[in-house]
């Protein structure tokens, strides 16, 4: 059984002697024989339409005259038959609907047009197969040259990028063999002394607080405090931190100072003991309330008189220097007495006083007489004239 008309006229259906003795082919099962022996396409087709048939009614030339109408437009005879049939279904029949390989979208649109006029509930659109080897109607590009797209220019964008790096603080130790002072001092009728050692720089490193008896609760907790802060001190902790914190604090024992020369009077032991690191190491003079004259001691003498030369001595240790310090330097008296301007009625003179009934500096001037703002005593104090 052989699908093609090429195929009954090729081996294995003709024999390979007839091939060879008769028609003078020899080794060739591949070759078109019809071809070869001179007939030509048109004769062949129709020998293939006599023996197989045509798939279709398409191109039926000698269709009788009552089915010329359907052979000239089979497509619309096949969509008017299955619209007949749909009326009888109750399923809608999915018609297909043929269209060229070609065809553009307006005639596929108006395809689909015809369709639903003539009633179709679905349909589907099958385009054609292109023929073999279409030629694609291409511009002449030749002598046209077409620019290439530019890469994107990458600009280098220098990024600073800031780290911060957190050091564990390390603690600054004192040299073994320091300097610094020690001061006496009463608050209230109670002892204190207050050591001090310092760098090498003249910063202090370390206090030490004493008073009351050896064994004292009070005694031990201020030793305690003094180490915390001395602590503090050498771990970078500022000492103004520490005299902000702690001046002006309030409690028993304060009043009257008595031994320093900055200091008059406190309201705890706290405030004076940061009165006089404040004094001494940061030059806050606000905190002393002592005479307007220089910290040092060596102010202005009365009547315009100056002041005799103090020995270095008196400043400088013969202990830490080891006997080495020289015995003939003095401090030349160049200090000079401060311009302190007066202030006015409603403040505080240059000379802050304490109220002997809570111990406060809160005395203010009101007219001939002192009143205390903290407790409202109106004192009469003796030596201190109203301005």
């Amino acid at each position: 059984v052989v699908d093609r008309l090429e195929d009954a006229f090729r081996a294995p259906v003709l024999d390979a002697g007839f091939l060879r003795d008769v028609l003078g082919i020899e080794g060739e099962a591949e070759i078109d024989l019809l071809s070869h022996l001179g007939f030509m396409a048109e004769d062949i087709e129709a020998a293939r339409l006599h023996v197989f048939g045509a798939g279709d009614l398409t191109g039926w030339a000698d269709a009788p005259q009552a089915l010329a109408d359907i052979v000239a437009d089979l497509p619309a005879f096949e969509r008017g038959l299955r619209a007949t049939l749909e009326g009888f279904s109750v399923v809608p029949d999915l018609t297909p609907l043929a269209l060229d390989w070609d065809a553009t979208p307006a005639q596929a649109a108006r395809l689909l047009a015809d369709a639903a006029r003539d009633g179709r509930r679905a349909v589907r659109l099958r385009r054609g197969a292109p023929p073999v080897g279409p030629l694609l109607d291409l511009p002449d590009s030749a002598g046209q040259e077409r620019e290439r797209r530019r890469e994107p220019e990458v600009k280098a964008v220098e990024r600073v990028v800031e780290k911060v790096i957190e050091r564990d603080r390390t603690r600054r130790k004192l040299p073994d063999r320091r300097k610094g002072y020690i001061q006496k001092a009463a608050v209230g009728g109670h002892k204190v002394y207050i050591h001090t050692g310092e760098y090498e720089d003249g910063e202090l490193g370390e206090i030490f607080i004493d008073m009351h008896k050896e064994g004292a609760a009070f005694r031990s907790l201020m030793n305690n405090f003094a180490i915390a802060i001395s602590i503090g001190l050498q771990y970078g902790v500022p000492l103004d931190e520490f005299v902000d914190a702690f001046v002006f604090t309030r409690f028993e024992p304060a009043g009257r100072v008595t031994g320093n020369d900055s200091i008059k009077s406190a309201t705890s032991i706290l405030d004076y003991i940061f009165r006089e690191l404040g004094v001494s190491y940061l030059d806050r003079q606000e905190l002393a309330n002592a005479d307007a004259g220089a910290g040092d001691g060596l102010g202005g003498a009365p009547d315009g008189q100056a002041p005799e030369a103090v020995p270095a001595a008196r400043f400088i240790s013969k202990g830490f220097a080891r006997g080495a310090a020289p015995d003939n330097l003095v401090v030349l008296p160049f200090g000079q007495k401060r311009d302190v301007t007066p202030a006015p009625a409603s403040t505080t003179t240059g000379e802050a006083v304490a109220c002997p009934a809570c111990g406060d500096l809160a005395l203010q001037q009101r007219g001939a007489g002192w009143v205390c703002d903290t407790c409202g005593a109106a004192p009469s104090l003796q030596g201190h004239s109203p301005a």
